[in-house]
């Protein structure tokens, strides 16, 4: 007589594993952007996904705007550049003692800390709206794929993390150095910086942080888009330093710093 087949159990179930809260997906993208990013893609859209990155951006910036422009050292280089934009200019021969006294108050250190905060705020909000747009135009025109709009503003978002670890890097070294182009980047060995000198600000786009973000970004666009990381990583890495070289070659860049 047979013995009836023995019953095999059957294989367990995959346990699904949890959704990332905002917290862990602003503190995991430091560690595992993939993970964060490809939960991204298959998540609904959230707005804080890129509204809080930004605001905490907002902050640190204006933190750093006040903290920096209080060095009396960090005054007098900035003083000292001012005036050398302004010989190179045509008009500065032409200038009065008066417009030059205006000029003078206008880059004193109160309103070098108002207008550097109003910078800083604005510039994190439009950093991630600028991120967002140029993520969704490459997933577009250059990947081939169709990519919301707003899931390219929250990887932005997310990805503008690095950029406040950054920030908070960077204004701790120009304190503790007194320099203003002490930032971690090539810059930090250049004992004379002057943000005049293309080559100087060339140095200063060498920023740790500033290639951490892009690596960031890409594995972010990578997961959105589907496609392999280092096609995604060519189109961010080409746009970034296409950029970069035009701000600083244009003299746009000079005025940023």
């Amino acid at each position: 007589m047979e013995e009836p087949p023995l019953e095999q159990d059957a294989p367990p179930k995959p346990v699904p594993r949890p959704k990332m809260s905002l917290a862990a997906r602003l503190l995991n993208v430091f560690a595992i952007p993939g993970q964060v990013f490809g939960e991204l893609a298959t998540s609904p859209s959230a707005v804080s996904n890129w509204l809080v990155p930004a605001v905490l951006a907002a902050i640190v910036g204006v933190l750093s705007a006040l903290v920096i422009f209080s060095q009396p050292a960090v005054q007098k280089q900035f003083r000292e550049r001012q005036d050398k934009l302004l010989q190179q200019g045509s008009t500065a021969a032409k200038m009065t003692a008066q417009e030059r006294a205006v000029v003078e108050r206008m880059t004193s250190p109160p309103v070098l800390k108002a207008v550097g905060s109003a910078g800083a705020a604005i510039g994190s909000f439009g950093n991630v709206l600028w991120w967002g747009f140029i993520l969704w135009f490459l997933a577009r025109s250059l990947l081939r794929v169709q990519v919301s709009f707003a899931k390219a503003l929250e990887v932005a978002g997310l990805a503008m993390m690095i950029n406040v670890l950054g920030g908070i890097v960077a204004m701790l070294l120009i304190v503790h150095v007194g320099r203003v182009g002490a930032t971690p980047s090539l810059a930090l060995l250049v004992k004379d910086f002057d943000a005049t000198r293309k080559g100087d600000l060339f140095a200063a786009a060498a920023n740790v942080f500033s290639v951490w973000v892009v690596l960031v970004r890409s594995i972010g666009l990578a997961k959105l888009a589907g496609v392999p990381y280092l096609r995604a990583a060519w189109a961010v890495f080409t746009f970034w330093i296409l950029e970069q070289s035009f701000l600083i070659l244009s003299g746009i860049g000079q005025w940023a710093m």
